[in-house]
């Protein structure tokens, strides 16, 4: 089990009081819920970061899958929920078989 460490962080009235409601729906304490939030706002954070890396060039996708704990066939996976369209074009998967060909 990792470590945990306390954090006092200032929010809006109104964020608590959907936080309370939240956690009432899912039967569990607010700071789980807190939590949860916060993991996936990273795990999303992640991926993007990535995914514009990805989409400028700087990485492969074997590399933005790294980078987020993903295999390449979830992170293919986020791009295409996130409206990714690859630009590899059929032009160049018949450019690339014909170099196969030798």
């Amino acid at each position: 089990m990792s470590e945990l460490v306390s954090l006092g962080v200032r929010l809006d009235k109104k964020v608590v009081e959907e936080l309370n409601r939240i956690a009432n729906e899912e039967h569990e304490d607010r700071t789980t819920v807190i939590r949860k939030f916060i993991a996936d706002a990273i795990g999303s954070y992640k991926k993007d970061k990535a995914l514009r890396k990805y989409e400028q060039g700087k990485i492969s996708i074997s590399k933005a899958a790294e980078e987020t704990g993903l295999t390449v066939e979830e992170i293919e996976e986020y791009m295409v929920r996130r409206g990714y369209r690859s630009r590899y074009s059929t032009i160049d998967l018949e450019r690339e078989m014909e170099l196969l060909k030798g």
